[in-house]
C-alpha cells in the first residue's frame, strides 16, 4: 500500500478556480466550459492504470457504483485518498430513508413513494430537483431490498420516524410515517456489507492512498464539451494517469467543514463555514474540483445536514448532542445567557435557529437529575456515552470535568462563572424557565418534550456547536447521474453520486437516512450507466 501524503495545496478559492480564466469567481464555479476545459489535463502518452470505469471515492456511493458497474461486466478501478475506505458512510448511524418497503408492510404501515416524494420536496424548499427526488423516492424500497440481498439486516424494532415528518409544517404535507430503516450494527456494518460485495467482484481493483486531482479530457465535437477520458491522481508525491475506457464516477464525499475546506466554504457556503465537522474529514471537495474543471455546475450551496454537536479538545471530529433526542431536561443558552429556541425540536430546526440567532457556539445547561435520567437509559440499550452527548461519560461526570469537557457548579451562579457567562443573567433565565416548566408550559418557545425544571444541584454545562454530517450541495446531475453544465448539457463520460452530486437534496436536510438513501440511488445508477458507455479510442 502506498503511503498517503498530505496534499500541499489547500482548497482555497484561488486554487479551486485557478486557470479557469473567468473574471468572476462565482461565474467560474458555476462552470463556463469555454474556460474550464483548459484546466483539465491533456491525453498523456502513457497510462499507469486502466479500467472501463474509474470511481473516485470509496465510501458508500463509490462502493455502490463499483458493484453495479462490475455487475454489468465492466472492469473498475476504485480509488480513495484515505488509508481505510468507508468515508462518512462508515461513521453514520446506518439509517436508510425509504418508503413502501417490506419492513413497513410487515409493521402495518401503508406508505408510498409518492408520500415520500411530497415530504422530500417540502424539505427542499424550492431548491430540490423534482426529477431526482422522485427517482430517489421510487427506488428507495428496492435499495433496501438490494442491501438485504447483499447481507444487510434491518431489525423491525429499529424502524423509526427519522425526519421532521411530525413537525406541523410537514405533517400538513403528508401524514407522519416511519421511514428510517436502521441496519443492525449501524453504519460500520452497512459499509462492511458493501465492502464485502466489492471484494467479491474480481474485476474491481481497489487503490487506496490515491487522491484524484483533475480530469483528463479531449474535445468532444458532438456537443462542444470536453469528454472525460480518465483522471490524474496523486500517489504519494507522484501524479499518475488513470484511463477510464468508458466513464469516470465522482463520489469523493463532497465537502466537509475543516481547515483545508474553510476558505472555499467562506466564499460559497458561508453558513456551513461556521460549523464544525461531524463527518469524514477526507471530504475536501476533490469531486467538485474535477467537475468544475470540466465545466460542471454546482447546486444547493450554503446548506448542509446540520445538528447540535460537541467538539471536545483534542478531537478531530464533532459528535452529536443526544440530550434532547432522549427528551432529557436541559436548556440551550447564548453567550449572553439567554434561551433562543425550543431545545427539543428536530435537530435540523434547532441548528438552523443556532445559525439564525448567531449562536453557532452555544451552551447546554442541565442538572444532577438529568444525569440520573441519562444513566437510566443504559439498561434500555443506550450506551452511556450516547446519553447526553457522543463521547461524554456521564457515569463519571467528575472525570469529564477534570478533562475540561464539562463544567460543574454547586449553584447556577458558580456554574455560570466557570463557563464565562453572566451569572445574574443565567440565574434569571433558569428561574423563569423553571417557573414555567413547573406549570407545564413554555411561553417563549412552546417546548413540550423534556420540559422539566432544573433545580437539583450540582449543575452542569457543556459547550455546543453546529456540526455538519454532510454538505447538501454538489455537482448538478440528471436522472442518469450524468454531470451537467450550467445549461443542463451533459458532460460526456462524467458521472457523480453521493455528496459529490446534488442528488435528492435541496435547502433543508431531510433527516437521518437521507444521505444513505441518496447515495444508494445515484451511486447504483451512476455505476450502471457508466458501465454501458461505449469505449473511446
Amino acid at each position: 500500500m502506498v503511503k498517503s501524503e498530505k496534499i500541499p495545496t489547500a482548497l482555497t478559492r484561488r486554487n479551486f478556480i485557478k486557470t479557469l480564466g473567468a473574471s468572476s469567481g462565482a461565474l467560474a464555479v458555476a462552470g463556463l466550459s469555454a474556460t474550464t476545459a483548459r484546466a483539465a489535463a491533456p491525453v498523456p502518452d502513457k497510462w499507469e492504470m486502466e479500467a472501463d470505469v474509474v470511481v473516485a471515492g470509496f465510501g458508500g456511493a463509490g462502493a455502490c457504483a463499483a458493484i453495479e458497474a462490475a455487475a454489468k461486466g465492466a472492469s473498475v478501478i476504485l480509488l480513495d485518498k484515505a488509508q481505510v475506505p468507508g468515508g462518512s458512510t462508515r461513521l453514520s448511524g446506518g439509517i436508510v430513508y425509504a418508503a413502501g418497503t417490506k419492513l413497513q408492510k410487515q409493521a402495518g404501515i401503508n406508505d408510498t413513494p409518492e408520500a415520500m416524494f411530497k415530504y422530500l420536496m417540502a424539505c427542499g424548499q424550492g431548491r430540490a430537483v423534482p426529477e431526482l427526488v422522485r427517482l430517489a423516492a421510487e427506488r428507495s424500497a428496492e435499495n433496501v431490498a438490494w442491501l438485504e440481498s447483499l447481507g444487510a439486516v434491518f431489525p423491525p424494532d429499529l424502524l423509526a420516524m427519522s425526519g421532521m415528518e411530525a413537525e406541523p409544517e410537514y405533517a400538513a404535507v403528508t401524514p407522519p410515517t416511519k421511514r428510517g430503516h436502521r441496519v443492525k450494527g449501524t453504519g460500520s456494518a452497512l459499509f462492511e456489507v458493501l465492502n464485502n460485495a466489492v471484494k467479491a467482484q474480481r474485476i474491481i481493483r481497489v487503490v487506496m492512498a490515491t487522491r484524484v486531482t483533475r480530469p483528463i479530457t479531449r474535445p468532444a465535437p458532438a456537443n462542444g464539451h470536453c469528454e472525460v477520458l480518465g483522471v490524474k491522481a496523486l500517489r504519494g508525491r507522484r501524479e499518475i494517469s488513470i484511463r477510464a475506457n468508458r466513464a469516470v464516477v465522482l463520489s469523493t464525499g463532497g465537502i466537509m467543514s475543516g481547515t483545508e475546506s474553510l476558505p472555499w466554504l467562506k466564499d460559497y457556503s458561508p453558513d456551513v463555514a461556521l460549523c464544525v465537522p461531524a463527518g469524514a474529514l477526507s471530504a475536501t471537495g476533490d469531486g467538485y474540483r474535477v467537475g468544475v474543471y470540466c465545466g460542471a455546475a454546482l447546486k444547493g450551496l450554503n446548506s448542509a445536514g446540520y445538528l447540535p454537536s460537541v467538539f471536545f479538545p483534542g478531537d478531530s471530529m464533532a459528535g452529536i448532542v443526544y440530550v434532547n433526542i432522549w427528551g432529557l431536561p436541559n436548556i440551550y443558552v447564548t453567550r449572553e445567557g439567554n434561551r433562543f429556541c425550543d431545545e427539543s425540536g428536530f435537530y435540523v430546526l434547532v441548528s438552523e435557529q443556532m445559525i439564525a440567532k448567531k449562536a453557532t457556539t452555544a451552551y447546554c445547561v442541565f442538572d444532577a437529575e438529568t444525569i440520573k435520567q441519562a444513566s437510566a437509559l443504559v439498561p434500555k440499550g443506550i450506551e452511556i456515552t450516547r446519553t447526553i452527548a457522543l463521547g461524554l461519560d456521564v457515569a463519571n461526570p467528575d472525570k469529564e470535568v477534570q478533562a475540561d469537557r464539562l463544567w460543574k457548579g454547586n449553584t447556577v451562579a458558580e456554574l455560570a462563572r466557570k463557563m464565562g457567562l453572566d451569572a445574574a443573567k443565567l440565574e434569571e433565565t433558569i428561574s423563569v424557565y423553571n417557573a414555567n416548566a413547573a406549570q407545564g408550559k413554555d411561553p417563549a418557545f412552546n417546548r413540550k418534550k423534556g420540559l422539566a425544571a432544573l433545580k437539583t444541584a450540582p449543575y452542569y454545562g457543556l459547550k455546543i456547536n453546529v456540526g455538519i454530517v454532510c454538505h447538501n450541495g454538489g455537482l448538478s446531475i440528471n436522472p442518469k447521474a450524468q454531470v451537467l453544465d450550467t445549461y443542463d448539457d451533459v458532460i460526456p463520460r462524467l458521472y457523480a453520486a453521493g455528496r459529490d452530486s446534488i442528488g435528492l437534496f435541496g435547502s433543508r436536510y431531510i433527516g437521518s437516512g437521507g444521505a444513505l438513501s441518496d447515495l444508494l440511488t445515484f451511486g447504483r445508477i451512476a455505476g450502471m450507466n457508466a458501465a454501458q458507455e461505449k469505449p473511446w479510442s
